[in-house]
């Protein structure tokens, strides 16, 4: 799983910090993720909406590998090329 790459939010979009791409296997990409973080500052990845619901959801341990990956690559801590591998 590797970030694709990673963007600062435009203005007005609330508590999103950043807009992502992702790969999550090879054969499996996501486009236009949102990084949020929340009043707690817990941060969160949500998914595009249509049709007023989510695209996808994560959940689990699946979730905060996502969240993390993104809030090191958006902190400066990973490069694009950077993945975390799943067994």
């Amino acid at each position: 799983m590797k970030i694709l790459s990673i963007r600062p939010a435009p203005p007005g979009e609330g508590k999103t910090l950043a807009r992502f791409d992702i790969e999550l296997t090879p054969e499996l990409r996501m486009y236009d993720l949102r990084l949020v973080q929340t009043e707690s500052g817990r941060r969160l990845t949500y998914s595009q909406n249509a049709a007023g619901r989510h695209t996808a959801t994560f959940v689990g341990t699946f979730a905060d590998e996502i969240t993390q990956l993104a809030s090191n690559a958006f902190d400066g801590g990973l490069n694009a090329s950077d993945e975390i591998r799943r067994s």
